[in-house]
């Protein structure tokens, strides 16, 4: 690198290179700053001859980031999100500040949402805007703030911060255990009418097969694409549910749902809770970690 003059770079070459190296595409960077792509790469262009290093690399319609590159992008995005918190601040009076949020939705309807109040309480001034997900995978480097999902912790080039140590547990409708009684044995419990939800790597087979390896099972009554849906058909009555215990917890409290067996099964799995790193040191992030940390401590404590 030869860089040695002491001016600034074109204020417009670093907002189209923040923005095309955030999405990694220069098609979404021109429909976000409202010019063409053409004016996107000359801006791009501007900046590597100002900086005299290559940032970009073309693979046919695709760009990948240089090590430079990536190493300029998170201190650009946070110099651009703190001059627009600053000038939000400064000139736009009581405004509040929007934090976006990307939740797993069963999470986000059956742990998140019944707290929310609480952090309202706590800080009005933040906005929340939520959107749900039924994907396993974090999203695209974009207008995401805060992202919790459930998952591995195994995602590359993310920064997870494990939350929940879940375990699974059988919950049933007190309607339903009048017909069907919670205390009955194993193997006559196998063949009650059970509800599950597909996609995960372990269910109701290895359940059973914890507690007793030459256990069988009658198969599900019915199976769901996502926690939310099996916890409404469990309230309903319509089977025995193996979930997670956080999404159920409340519903447990209120005797909505009760505990139709004592085993619990540890998942291989956990919610986890992801901040782009070039976000990391803002406040509205800050606060939201400290609220939701302090949330499932006291949650943890109560146990």
């Amino acid at each position: 690198m030869h860089y040695k003059t002491n001016r600034l770079p074109p204020l417009n070459a670093l907002l189209a290179f923040e923005t095309a190296a955030r999405y990694q595409s220069l098609t979404r960077a021109a429909e976000e700053l409202c010019v063409t792509q053409g004016a996107i790469s000359q801006r791009v262009k501007q900046l590597e001859d100002f900086l005299e290093v290559k940032l970009f690399l073309r693979r046919g319609s695709r760009i990948e980031l240089t090590d430079e590159a990536r190493s300029y992008l998170p201190l650009l995005s946070w110099l651009f999100e703190s001059l627009k918190k600053g000038t939000d601040d400064l000139f736009r009076g009581e405004q509040q500040t929007q934090l976006t949020l990307r939740v797993a939705h069963s999470f986000a309807e059956h742990w998140l949402i019944p707290r929310l109040a609480r952090f309202h309480q706590s800080y009005p001034g933040i906005q929340l805007r939520l959107l749900a997900t039924n994907h396993a995978v974090p999203d695209e480097p974009g207008e995401v703030d805060v992202e919790i999902i459930n998952g591995y912790g195994n995602w590359p080039d993310r920064e997870a911060e494990q939350l929940t140590d879940d375990n699974w547990v059988v919950v049933a409708s007190p309607a339903l255990l009048v017909h069907y009684p919670a205390d009955a044995p194993l193997h006559l419990l196998s063949s009650y009418p059970k509800l599950g939800c597909y996609g995960y790597r372990e269910g109701w087979r290895d359940w059973f097969q914890q507690q007793d390896p030459q256990q069988g099972y009658t198969p599900p009554l019915m199976e769901f694409s996502t926690s939310s849906l099996a916890i409404a058909a469990a309230l309903q009555g319509l089977g025995l549910l193996l979930v997670r215990y956080p999404l159920v917890r409340q519903l447990l409290a209120s005797r909505e749902l009760v505990l139709a067996h004592p085993y619990r099964m540890a998942s291989q799995s956990n919610h986890y809770l992801l901040i782009p790193p070039h976000k990391r040191g803002l406040e509205k992030i800050r606060l939201f970690r400290h609220w939701l940390l302090q949330e499932l401590e006291q949650e943890s404590a109560a146990k």
